[in-house]
């Protein structure tokens, strides 16, 4: 028989970066940041730091650390392909394209049947509008593929690499008709069928085919539905609106947060698809600005006070007032600020995540000075742009119509009362505004923030930061007036959204 043992433990040192590891894959790479630095320091030929480093300031859109990070552990062992994949996805990030070609092509010396490394080549030609080149590397991946022998799940991935290559560089048809049998096929995984039948819906609009793109649509939200109760999420807003309407001084003035500790950060928040990813690409034109993309600070640092959980297991919303002292409050502000301070030590700082909606009264306690930027959209085109979409995280609101409608009101509900609040200081910006007046708007949003405005800001899209959310193709475009009143082609499949809207904003919950 066997001996049996126990499993030999990693050394704290390997331990540490499994762990690092491990939160970068949660997105939650601010919290290993200061600490692979710091290792780094003590083993500065350890390429297994610097490669975690790349990653970790990569998602973060820390570019310039990210592509100094990879560069170091490329040299330090130049012979793993999987690390120089890395290093070249951060080189894209950071706009460097040639150079991530280059680092694409010398993984696959290394590595010369890893498609995903030849699909990062193709993902940069495609960033890049060079459809030539994006064809004929999607052509050499099909003949990669067979030469390694049919492999059903390869040639799907390489059907979802056509889809975002049409309608500019294939047919849009042409993809429909080779994605809609993949997508029907039950025996195909689920992720590739829901995004197969949006890519689907997408091409179908292209060809002003609106209601089989509906259907397209409706078919892929419906094959992973999660749960979601309307009526108990309405509640819980109930219960965070009830708990910040009216919010008593704190009485130790001593132990208060100075009044500027927030001067630096800009919060750009409202529902997903309002704009966020626009207004902070337009605001990190201006000198001095970071951009943070979707940070989730502040709703970390409410989770491990409030005992009542957001259903479905999201963010803790902070909906129990007696919890938040003065003592909390400050713990709270220093916590955050440090995950803040780690994604720029200095200069301003952006956090478009939307999900700070519910933190608004919060955030006002935690920073004082923050600047708010709200960004709003037209109810219909917004919730129909959310279902329309395919996200990389799970949002179960937006797999039904109604259940958008209720939960734009919920919304509504939320920002009508923190308009109400005097302590709450936030700028409205309207997408539909922004544009068809983009100078306008752009000059409101510098004069809220206190700083000289530049043309610039209107060139947001020629910039090379990229971005890593359901945006990012749009931002890489100038300013385009397509999605204004797109509900109007939907008019006919719209009732249950008007539904949930009306009854979301007419019972108050």
């Amino acid at each position: 028989m066997a001996k049996t043992g126990k499993q030999k433990q990693p050394a704290p040192f390997e331990k540490r970066l499994m762990q690092a590891s491990e939160l970068i894959r949660q997105g939650r790479s601010n919290e290993v940041l200061h600490g692979l630095v710091e290792m780094g320091k003590r083993k500065p030929k350890d390429f297994r730091i610097f490669d975690l480093l790349c990653t970790a300031n990569a998602s973060m859109g820390r570019h310039a650390e990210a592509i100094e990070a990879g560069r170091r552990a490329v040299g330090l062992n130049p012979k793993v392909a999987p690390t120089r994949m890395r290093f070249a996805k951060a080189l894209a990030g950071g706009g460097e394209y040639e150079e991530a070609v280059e680092e694409y092509e010398r993984a696959m010396y290394w590595d010369p049947t890893n498609l995903d490394l030849i699909r990062g080549k193709l993902n940069v030609y495609t960033d890049l509008g060079d459809h030539e080149k994006a064809l004929a590397t999607l052509r050499e991946m099909e003949g990669m593929i067979a030469k390694q022998g049919h492999d059903p799940m390869k040639m799907i991935g390489v059907s979802l690499d056509k889809a975002r290559l049409s309608p500019k560089t294939l047919p849009a048809q042409e993809v429909i008709d080779e994605l809609v049998p993949l997508a029907e096929n039950e025996e195909n995984p689920d992720g590739f069928r829901v995004i197969a039948h949006h890519h689907v819906g997408r091409l179908y609009e292209t060809l002003k085919e609106y209601d089989l793109a509906m259907e397209h649509w409706g078919k892929g939200n419906v094959i992973k539905i999660p749960e979601w109760d309307c009526d108990m999420y309405s509640r819980y807003i109930d219960r965070l609106i009830k708990c910040w309407e009216k919010i008593e001084k704190v009485p130790v003035a001593d132990t208060a947060i100075a009044k500027d500790v927030g001067s630096r950060l800009i919060i750009v928040t409202g529902m997903m698809r309002s704009g966020t990813s626009l207004t902070e690409q337009m605001i990190s034109q201006i000198p001095g600005v970071t951009p943070g993309g979707e940070m989730n600070a502040v709703a970390r640092c409410v989770l491990p006070y409030e005992s009542l959980p957001n259903p479905w297991g999201g963010r803790a919303l902070p909906v129990t007032r007696l919890i938040y002292n003065q003592r909390v409050i400050n713990e709270m502000s220093k916590a955050a600020g440090k995950m803040y301070a780690e994604a720029a030590p200095e200069g301003w700082l952006t956090d478009k995540q939307p999900y700070n909606v519910p933190y608004v009264p919060m955030i006002t306690r935690l920073f004082p000075g923050a600047k708010i930027v709200h960004c709003c959209r037209d109810a219909q085109d917004c919730c129909l742009s959310n279902y329309m979409q395919t996200f990389a995280r799970s949002h179960p609101q937006t797999h039904d119509l109604y259940r958008m409608g209720r939960y734009h009101a919920d919304y509504q509900r939320m920002m009508a009362a923190w308009h109400e609040l005097d302590e709450v200081e936030m700028l409205d910006l309207h997408y539909e505004k922004v544009v068809s007046e983009p100078e306008a708007e752009s000059r409101r949003v510098c004069d809220f923030l206190g700083v000289e405005w530049a043309e610039s800001i209107l060139n947001f899209h020629k910039s090379e930061r990229t971005v890593r959310t359901a945006s990012r193709d749009q931002v890489r475009k100038p300013l385009y007036k397509s999605s204004v009143k797109k509900y109007e082609r939907y008019e006919s499949h719209l009732g249950e959204l008007r539904r949930g809207l009306a009854e979301g904003l007419g019972s108050g919950g």
